[in-house]
């Protein structure tokens, strides 16, 4: 029991981190549910009051112009009672719906800044549909908790507050009895709830597995169509979104009982007022008006518990699916700008190595004491089995990771004491595999360089001969590229994302041997621009194709994170038996 307090406390305090933002609106509405619960809490009251008065005949005010029977003036003050009831209501909806939006819209879009904030190695190693799944889930949570349950409940939770005071103040006996009713409803509630707490724990993991499943086969339907595995994966989501499914109907079997306790006691606490009532009017000891109150106030004040059994699954379910969230959310971002951070020096683009090692786990090494530097404008090709750590290496100069040991320099500078946004600022990668986005043309070409001009763009297309195909196009520039650029061929990827660069002017180039998948007429074109982009420019090269790499500054030969060979190409072909000569020898053959 006191773990499953402990879970929903600390759901409780999530909650109240997003909800502790709007304090000043949540307030506001707090005080027109004061004014509502009184007005609506009075109205049984004045009900009752008001039968009584028709039955015995009353006048008040005689002998004055004012001079009325007691029951029209009840009749009044009911209505007016009536009237404050449905406007402060009714401002206190608006008002209520206006935040619930907001912080739905708020709560996610946050999110989705801190996904955009957090380390590269975060996004490498989980899977985008089970994070999608869990945020989406956790704001629709929010959404859920404060329109039916902060908002809805809470000034009716006020009302039961006036309902009893009235309750006592006609008859303390009966009230008395309705108070036990509501005392022994909530034990019972909160007897039975945390029985389903590791269920929806493990419902929501259910879930989150198999939305993973489903963000993994959408973003590889391609391969899905190749291998026809289409009946292969519907038959692992099926049994994914069962296991969700088990837990689910134990939750709701337990919520049933929940429903069917509390109906029991409404009625059977009703029915003991009813009998006591009974012989309280034989008695002359009440009246049919103030039975006809109670009956109000045993309504008005197990209304809300009523309304809360039915929420509590919703509260319950937005609380676990808060936490799982939150997980993800209180995940440490990049440090952008660390302490004495270097901004805005004078970038050239020289950059050192010098004894760095690197693990993405501890004892794991993936580079182990590499050291070399580059003067501004040189070319440096990485050659290596694939998992030698090549791409690791560049992951270090753009600031993505850290070494573990030793220091990576760029002009003197740490990257660890660099401003990452002016670092990767003059950086320009070409990948193998470009991604684009679902956008026009030129969009993609002035992504990173927002604000650029038509002409710069243009211009940009033209220096990476991208110009050719793209002025051949219905919409030229505003051509929509289809998600990922699946409407265009890699070569013209591969050329949008060279404008890309040369829009960008970096003073570091890294390219992820672009030409690999490219078929000779189109390699023409595509090393034509390199060539213009690369002048002038520190340029790392990740060579799958050694014909690439002859001209290159410095070859770097990696083996197990390491520097197996240094040296140009021809220094490195004079090296016998060596890795590089023995690369580019079965290379050359095989051509």
């Amino acid at each position: 029991m006191g773990k499953k307090f402990e879970e929903n406390l600390k759901g409780l305090r999530i909650l109240w981190k997003y909800l502790s933002v709007y304090r000043r609106e949540l307030t506001l509405l707090s005080v027109l549910g004061v004014f509502s619960a009184i007005a609506n809490g009075s109205v049984p009251y004045v009900t009752g009051k008001f039968l009584d008065a028709i039955l015995v005949s009353h006048t008040v005010f005689e002998g004055s112009v004012f001079a009325m029977p007691l029951w029209v003036l009840l009749l009044a003050v009911w209505g007016a009672a009536q009237l404050v009831a449905i406007g402060t209501d009714w401002k206190n909806d608006r008002m209520a719906r206006r935040i619930e939006v907001k912080i739905f819209i708020d709560y996610y879009a946050n999110a989705q800044s801190v996904l955009l904030h957090l380390p590269l190695w975060f996004h490498k190693n989980a899977k985008s549909g089970d994070v999608s799944s869990t945020i989406n889930r956790a704001a629709n949570s929010l959404d859920s908790i404060v329109g039916q349950v902060v908002i809805i409940l809470a000034p009716q939770f006020l009302s039961i507050i006036i309902g009893m005071m009235f309750a006592f103040f006609m008859n303390p006996f009966l009230g008395t009895i309705l108070l036990s009713g509501i005392l022994i409803y909530v034990i019972l509630l909160f007897r039975m709830i945390p029985q389903a707490t590791p269920f929806q724990i493990n419902m929501h993991k259910g879930y989150r597995s198999s939305f993973a499943e489903i963000g993994e086969v959408s973003s590889n339907i391609l391969s899905v169509k190749q291998f026809g595995s289409e009946a292969y994966h519907h038959k692992r989501i099926v049994q994914k979104f069962g296991q969700a499914l088990k837990f689910g109907v134990l939750i709701n079997n337990i919520w049933s009982n929940v429903g069917f306790s509390q109906r029991t006691i409404v009625v059977t606490t009703q029915v003991i007022i009813f009998i006591l009532s009974v012989y309280l009017i034989q008695a002359s000891a009440m009246t049919i008006g103030e039975l006809l109150a109670f009956n109000g106030y045993a309504a008005l004040v197990f209304g809300p518990f009523v309304i809360l059994g039915r929420n509590w699954q919703t509260l319950q379910n937005g609380l676990v699916a808060l936490e799982a969230a939150e997980k993800i959310l209180e995940e440490k971002p990049e440090d952008y700008a660390p302490v004495n951070a270097v901004k805005n020096f004078d970038f050239q683009g020289a950059i050192k190595f010098d004894n760095v090692s690197f693990g993405y786990k501890k004892s794991q090494k993936v580079l182990d004491g590499i050291s070399f530097e580059t003067k501004p404008g040189e070319m440096v090709a990485l050659v290596g089995e694939s998992g030698a750590g090549k791409s690791t290496l560049i992951d270090l100069i753009s600031g993505y990771y850290f070494p573990t040991a030793g220091r990576v320099t760029i002009d003197g500078h740490s990257t660890r004491k660099i401003n990452l946004g002016f670092l990767r600022k003059n950086i320009a990668i070409v990948p193998q595999e470009v991604a684009l986005f679902h956008d026009t043309v030129k969009m993609n070409i002035a992504y990173g360089s927002f604000g650029a001009k038509s002409t710069a763009i243009k211009e940009a297309a033209k220096v990476a001969h991208a110009d050719q195909f793209i002025e051949g196009f219905p919409k030229k520039y505003d051509q929509v590229v289809g998600e990922r650029g699946v409407k265009l061929s890699v070569g013209q990827k591969q050329r949008i994302a060279i404008a890309r660069a040369v829009l960008r002017d970096p003073k570091i180039l890294i390219l992820d041997e672009p030409t690999s998948a490219l078929d000779s007429e189109t390699e023409k074109y595509v090393t034509e621009a390199l060539n213009t982009v690369m002048a002038g420019r520190t340029t790392f090269v990740i060579a799958h194709r050694l014909s690439t790499v002859r001209r290159a500054d410095k070859i770097l030969v990696l083996e197990k994170g390491k520097i197996a060979e240094a040296g140009t190409h021809d220094e490195l072909m004079q090296i016998e038996g060596g890795n590089y000569r023995r690369r580019y020898e079965l290379h050359v053959g095989l051509v």
